[in-house]
């Protein structure tokens, strides 16, 4: 009688205790991408960077460009990310409040009059005393400047005059052909022959003249 007086407790304990080493029925654990998504919510909160650029150029092939970010209260680094033509080349992330950033790429083409959209793209951090690292990707700063490489030698067409051709002719601009003509849109365009000029229909009643300078 005393051994079954015994074990009927000792059973129950064992059984409190085994509950209880594996966490029981009654906790509720929460998803850790809702628990990060909260977080990271509370600590972007009000928190902004902003960046510039000093210069960007282009040079043999070569796109190089610089400039300083800084942050607001409650960040304490910063995403940077470099694009041109809208298409990420490189990123990198920099900590402190404020600072520079300088990029450097090469594999361009050099051929002469040609434009490059040159972007950077900053995103506010904040880096706990653990180390761990929130990039605040719904407060983006963005810059951007147009890169070109030297003009093609020769000038650019530029609009020097414009007529009415119900004067002129007596007709529709479009009643005739215009030679030498001009190529499309041709404002700022390059042209091979300084002093050269071209006509361009621009409407039934309008034509212009262009002189590559």
């Amino acid at each position: 009688m005393q051994h079954r007086l015994v074990r009927a407790p000792l059973c129950s304990l064992l059984s409190a205790l085994l509950l209880a080493a594996c966490g029981g029925t009654d906790v509720v654990s929460t998803p850790a991408e809702e628990a990060l998504g909260t977080q990271e919510s509370a600590l972007c909160s009000g928190v902004t960077v902003s960046t510039s650029i000093s210069g960007a150029s282009i040079y043999q092939g070569e796109l190089a460009g610089s400039g300083s970010w800084t942050t607001s209260t409650g960040a304490n680094a910063v995403r940077l990310e470099y694009y041109v033509n809208n298409t990420l080349y490189t990123s990198e992330e920099r900590t402190g409040t404020s600072g520079t950033w300088y990029f450097s790429y090469t594999g361009f083409s050099s051929a002469c009059g040609i434009t490059y959209g040159f972007q950077v793209k900053a995103y506010p951090m904040v880096i706990d005393s653990a180390g761990n690292r929130t990039t605040c990707y719904a407060s983006p700063n963005t810059v951007s400047q147009n890169v070109s490489t030297d003009p093609c030698p020769g000038g650019v067409w530029v609009l020097t005059g414009a007529e009415n051709c119900y004067d002129l002719i007596m007709a529709s601009c479009y009643t005739r052909s215009w030679t030498p003509s001009c190529p499309a849109s041709p404002a700022g365009k390059a042209c091979s022959n300084v002093g050269s000029y071209c006509w361009q229909v621009a409407s039934a009643s309008t034509l212009r003249e262009y002189t590559c300078q």
